[in-house]
Protein backbone atom coordinates (compact mmCIF):
# COMPACT_ATOMS: atom_id res chain seq x y z
CA UNK A 1 0.00 0.00 0.00
CA UNK A 2 2.66 2.32 1.15
CA UNK A 3 4.57 2.23 -2.33
CA UNK A 4 1.24 2.26 -4.48
CA UNK A 5 0.58 5.57 -2.39
CA UNK A 6 4.73 6.54 -3.28
CA UNK A 7 3.75 6.12 -6.82
CA UNK A 8 0.77 8.01 -7.40
CA UNK A 9 2.54 10.52 -5.46
CA UNK A 10 5.40 10.67 -7.72
CA UNK A 11 2.83 10.75 -10.88
CA UNK A 12 1.05 13.66 -9.62
CA UNK A 13 3.89 15.79 -9.31
CA UNK A 14 4.77 15.35 -12.98
CA UNK A 15 3.14 17.95 -14.95
CA UNK A 16 4.07 17.97 -18.84
CA UNK A 17 4.09 20.95 -20.51
CA UNK A 18 1.12 22.94 -21.44
CA UNK A 19 -0.46 21.91 -24.80
CA UNK A 20 -1.02 24.81 -27.69
CA UNK A 21 -1.42 24.58 -31.33
CA UNK A 22 0.72 27.41 -32.10
CA UNK A 23 3.64 29.41 -30.47
CA UNK A 24 4.30 33.02 -31.66
CA UNK A 25 4.34 32.83 -35.31
CA UNK A 26 5.03 28.65 -36.11
CA UNK A 27 2.82 25.46 -35.17
CA UNK A 28 3.94 23.90 -31.81
CA UNK A 29 3.73 20.49 -33.17
CA UNK A 30 0.85 19.76 -30.73
CA UNK A 31 -2.33 18.41 -32.61
CA UNK A 32 -5.76 19.04 -30.81
CA UNK A 33 -7.45 15.77 -29.68
CA UNK A 34 -10.11 14.63 -31.71
CA UNK A 35 -13.57 16.35 -30.90
CA UNK A 36 -11.25 19.31 -29.22
CA UNK A 37 -11.37 23.06 -30.23
CA UNK A 38 -8.71 25.30 -29.99
CA UNK A 39 -8.48 29.04 -30.46
CA UNK A 40 -5.88 31.65 -30.48
CA UNK A 41 -6.57 35.38 -30.93
CA UNK A 42 -2.81 37.16 -31.59
CA UNK A 43 -1.92 40.78 -31.81
CA UNK A 44 1.07 42.46 -33.05
CA UNK A 45 1.55 46.02 -31.96
CA UNK A 46 3.68 48.13 -33.71
CA UNK A 47 4.90 52.36 -33.51
CA UNK A 48 2.65 52.48 -36.61
CA UNK A 49 0.08 50.31 -36.67
CA UNK A 50 -1.66 46.81 -34.86
CA UNK A 51 -2.24 43.35 -36.58
CA UNK A 52 -4.71 40.56 -35.68
CA UNK A 53 -4.73 36.97 -36.39
CA UNK A 54 -7.33 34.42 -35.40
CA UNK A 55 -6.35 30.80 -34.92
CA UNK A 56 -9.56 28.09 -34.71
CA UNK A 57 -8.35 24.20 -35.04
CA UNK A 58 -10.72 21.38 -34.63
CA UNK A 59 -9.53 17.55 -33.71
CA UNK A 60 -9.95 14.85 -36.35
CA UNK A 61 -8.59 11.94 -34.33
CA UNK A 62 -5.51 9.88 -35.37
CA UNK A 63 -3.16 12.62 -35.57
CA UNK A 64 -4.75 14.88 -37.66
CA UNK A 65 -6.46 18.04 -37.10
CA UNK A 66 -8.06 21.10 -39.09
CA UNK A 67 -8.98 24.54 -39.18
CA UNK A 68 -9.18 28.14 -40.67
CA UNK A 69 -6.60 30.92 -40.02
CA UNK A 70 -7.47 34.58 -40.49
CA UNK A 71 -4.48 36.65 -41.18
CA UNK A 72 -3.66 40.59 -41.63
CA UNK A 73 -6.37 42.24 -40.10
CA UNK A 74 -6.01 45.55 -38.08
CA UNK A 75 -5.17 49.20 -38.70
CA UNK A 76 -2.92 51.95 -39.10
CA UNK A 77 -2.60 54.23 -36.27
CA UNK A 78 -0.60 57.26 -38.76
CA UNK A 79 -0.59 58.87 -40.23
CA UNK A 80 -3.98 58.53 -40.50
CA UNK A 81 -6.29 55.71 -38.78
CA UNK A 82 -7.32 53.46 -41.70
CA UNK A 83 -7.95 49.59 -42.06
CA UNK A 84 -4.76 47.03 -43.35
CA UNK A 85 -5.08 46.28 -47.12
CA UNK A 86 -3.22 45.42 -49.29
CA UNK A 87 -4.01 43.08 -52.87
CA UNK A 88 -1.11 44.57 -54.96
CA UNK A 89 1.83 41.37 -55.28
CA UNK A 90 4.30 44.60 -56.00
CA UNK A 91 4.00 46.07 -52.64
CA UNK A 92 4.47 43.07 -50.38
CA UNK A 93 2.39 40.46 -49.07
CA UNK A 94 -1.28 40.31 -49.30
CA UNK A 95 -3.50 41.08 -46.35
CA UNK A 96 -6.24 40.02 -45.23
CA UNK A 97 -5.78 36.13 -45.82
CA UNK A 98 -8.16 33.55 -44.97
CA UNK A 99 -6.62 30.16 -44.62
CA UNK A 100 -7.34 26.53 -44.40
CA UNK A 101 -4.99 24.66 -42.23
CA UNK A 102 -4.21 20.81 -41.92
CA UNK A 103 -2.11 19.28 -39.74
CA UNK A 104 -0.82 15.16 -39.01
CA UNK A 105 1.35 14.11 -35.91
CA UNK A 106 3.09 10.97 -35.72
CA UNK A 107 4.53 9.98 -32.48
CA UNK A 108 8.09 8.03 -32.52
CA UNK A 109 8.33 7.14 -28.70
CA UNK A 110 8.16 9.05 -25.40
CA UNK A 111 10.10 11.90 -26.43
CA UNK A 112 10.39 12.56 -30.29
CA UNK A 113 7.41 14.04 -32.40
CA UNK A 114 6.95 14.45 -36.36
CA UNK A 115 4.25 16.68 -37.39
CA UNK A 116 3.64 18.20 -41.19
CA UNK A 117 1.21 20.46 -42.12
CA UNK A 118 -0.07 22.90 -45.12
CA UNK A 119 -1.97 26.71 -44.73
CA UNK A 120 -3.50 27.43 -47.46
CA UNK A 121 -6.22 29.80 -49.03
CA UNK A 122 -6.98 33.76 -50.76
CA UNK A 123 -6.35 37.25 -49.64
CA UNK A 124 -9.65 38.88 -48.98
CA UNK A 125 -10.02 41.31 -51.97
CA UNK A 126 -13.26 42.71 -52.57
CA UNK A 127 -12.21 42.38 -56.54
CA UNK A 128 -11.98 38.35 -58.31
CA UNK A 129 -8.92 39.15 -60.26
CA UNK A 130 -7.17 40.44 -57.09
CA UNK A 131 -7.40 37.31 -55.41
CA UNK A 132 -4.13 34.77 -55.12
CA UNK A 133 -3.32 32.07 -53.52
CA UNK A 134 -1.61 31.95 -50.31
CA UNK A 135 -0.19 28.92 -49.21
CA UNK A 136 2.21 27.74 -46.40
CA UNK A 137 4.27 24.22 -45.91
CA UNK A 138 6.01 22.98 -42.87
CA UNK A 139 7.41 20.11 -41.34
CA UNK A 140 8.72 19.38 -38.00
CA UNK A 141 10.38 17.33 -35.65
CA UNK A 142 10.18 18.31 -32.02
CA UNK A 143 12.12 16.51 -29.03
CA UNK A 144 10.94 16.06 -24.88
CA UNK A 145 13.86 15.58 -22.88
CA UNK A 146 13.83 14.05 -19.56
CA UNK A 147 11.17 12.33 -18.07
CA UNK A 148 9.34 14.91 -16.97
CA UNK A 149 9.21 16.58 -20.40
CA UNK A 150 9.67 20.24 -18.99
CA UNK A 151 11.30 21.37 -22.09
CA UNK A 152 10.24 20.93 -25.74
CA UNK A 153 12.43 21.90 -28.34
CA UNK A 154 10.69 22.16 -32.08
CA UNK A 155 12.72 22.23 -35.29
CA UNK A 156 11.73 22.14 -39.49
CA UNK A 157 11.79 23.51 -42.78
CA UNK A 158 9.52 25.34 -44.42
CA UNK A 159 8.48 26.52 -48.07
CA UNK A 160 5.50 29.10 -49.05
CA UNK A 161 4.81 31.67 -51.42
CA UNK A 162 5.76 35.48 -52.15
CA UNK A 163 1.67 36.55 -51.10
CA UNK A 164 1.91 35.39 -48.23
CA UNK A 165 5.24 36.89 -46.72
CA UNK A 166 6.24 39.46 -49.29
CA UNK A 167 9.55 39.53 -51.44
CA UNK A 168 12.37 37.44 -49.70
CA UNK A 169 13.21 34.42 -49.54
CA UNK A 170 10.52 31.52 -50.16
CA UNK A 171 12.20 28.34 -47.90
CA UNK A 172 13.76 28.46 -44.83
CA UNK A 173 13.71 27.01 -41.55
CA UNK A 174 11.35 26.95 -38.10
CA UNK A 175 12.68 26.72 -34.63
CA UNK A 176 10.92 27.37 -31.29
CA UNK A 177 10.61 26.10 -27.89
CA UNK A 178 9.00 25.77 -24.52
CA UNK A 179 10.48 25.66 -20.56
CA UNK A 180 8.20 25.06 -17.97
CA UNK A 181 9.99 27.51 -15.23
CA UNK A 182 7.53 27.01 -12.18
CA UNK A 183 3.72 26.13 -12.54
CA UNK A 184 1.27 27.84 -14.82
CA UNK A 185 4.41 29.97 -15.92
CA UNK A 186 6.29 29.03 -19.21
CA UNK A 187 9.20 30.97 -21.36
CA UNK A 188 8.45 30.11 -25.16
CA UNK A 189 10.59 31.51 -27.91
CA UNK A 190 10.06 30.75 -31.88
CA UNK A 191 12.10 32.02 -34.67
CA UNK A 192 11.13 32.10 -39.06
CA UNK A 193 14.53 32.05 -40.96
CA UNK A 194 14.84 34.67 -43.84
CA UNK A 195 14.59 38.10 -45.19
CA UNK A 196 10.88 37.95 -46.02
CA UNK A 197 7.89 40.16 -43.88
CA UNK A 198 7.57 36.84 -41.68
CA UNK A 199 11.27 36.57 -40.66
CA UNK A 200 10.92 37.57 -37.13
CA UNK A 201 12.43 35.36 -33.86
CA UNK A 202 9.96 35.83 -30.38
CA UNK A 203 11.01 35.47 -26.95
CA UNK A 204 8.23 35.81 -24.22
CA UNK A 205 6.37 34.03 -21.89
CA UNK A 206 2.98 32.25 -21.00
CA UNK A 207 0.28 32.07 -17.72
CA UNK A 208 -2.19 29.71 -17.38
CA UNK A 209 -4.74 31.65 -16.09
CA UNK A 210 -7.54 28.79 -15.73
CA UNK A 211 -7.49 25.15 -16.65
CA UNK A 212 -8.65 26.43 -20.46
CA UNK A 213 -7.28 29.78 -21.23
CA UNK A 214 -3.51 31.07 -21.47
CA UNK A 215 -2.42 34.31 -22.03
CA UNK A 216 1.11 34.98 -23.94
CA UNK A 217 3.58 38.24 -24.26
CA UNK A 218 6.54 38.22 -26.23
CA UNK A 219 8.83 40.76 -27.77
CA UNK A 220 9.15 40.30 -31.78
CA UNK A 221 12.74 40.59 -33.29
CA UNK A 222 12.94 41.13 -36.81
CA UNK A 223 15.76 39.28 -39.04
CA UNK A 224 18.11 41.69 -40.60
CA UNK A 225 17.25 42.95 -43.90
CA UNK A 226 13.50 42.07 -43.68
CA UNK A 227 10.46 44.75 -43.94
CA UNK A 228 8.69 44.21 -40.37
CA UNK A 229 9.78 46.82 -37.35
CA UNK A 230 10.37 45.43 -33.96
CA UNK A 231 7.03 45.03 -32.01
CA UNK A 232 5.01 43.58 -28.98
CA UNK A 233 3.35 40.13 -29.39
CA UNK A 234 0.10 39.36 -27.06
CA UNK A 235 -1.85 36.08 -27.17
CA UNK A 236 -4.90 34.28 -26.01
CA UNK A 237 -5.23 30.95 -25.95
CA UNK A 238 -8.76 29.12 -25.27
CA UNK A 239 -8.55 25.01 -25.09
CA UNK A 240 -11.73 22.93 -25.57
CA UNK A 241 -10.15 20.93 -22.77
CA UNK A 242 -8.66 20.90 -19.25
CA UNK A 243 -4.71 21.84 -19.04
CA UNK A 244 -2.84 19.45 -16.98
Amino acid sequence: MRKLLTIICVLASIEPLFSQQNLFNIPSGDITPKGKMFYQHQFNIYTRKLESKAHFVYGLGKGWDAGVNLVGKGFYFTPVWRSMHNSDPNKGALYPVLLLTLQKSISLGDHWQMNWGSQAGVNLSSRLRNKKLNYFFYGLVSFKPGKQHRLKLILGPYYTTPMFVGSGNKAGVLAGYEMKIRSGWYLMGDFISGNNDAGVMVLGLVKTVSRRVQICAGYMIPNPKTPKPPGLVLEVNVLGWDVE
